[in-house]
């Protein structure tokens, strides 16, 4: 099961290195490592992001630091854990109706909410009162 979350994570980093302006050479850098080895691991899903370097991949990527941060966490440890950690953390900001929607759009939007602009809220209003 690991391996798979490991693929999920490359997914991820090769999905975003496709759409930013580094090369692999320069995030190789950019994260401190000598040589692209670790990249070029952790692009195939054979090596794990170290925990410290979550921050900078996310800058270099140019993606949502929190949804890699959850991948990368998920890739290390057991689903109940990383679930843990997400209640611990969120330090009760949001009730869990609010953090149900919040998960429900997060999944929707693969973790790219968009900005919420009055054109979008006028549509969510429009669809929250349609009759059944």
């Amino acid at each position: 099961m690991s391996l798979n979350r490991n693929l999920e994570v490359a997914s991820f980093v090769r999905e975003h290195i496709e759409k930013c302006d580094y090369k692999v050479e320069e995030i190789t850098l950019l994260l401190g490592f000598q040589n692209t080895e670790v990249v070029d691991g952790i692009c195939r899903g054979d090596r794990k992001v170290p925990l410290d370097k979550v921050n900078a991949l996310s800058e270099a990527l140019g993606c949502e630091r929190r949804r890699l941060f959850l991948l990368v966490l998920n890739s290390w440890f057991d689903t109940d854990f990383v679930k843990m950690l997400e209640d611990v953390f969120a330090d009760g900001s949001a009730s869990a109706v609010e953090q149900e929607w919040i998960n429900f759009l997060r999944e929707r939007y693969s973790g790219n909410i968009p900005e919420l602009t009055p054109q979008l809220q006028r549509r969510f209003r429009l669809l929250v009162s349609l009759p059944r």
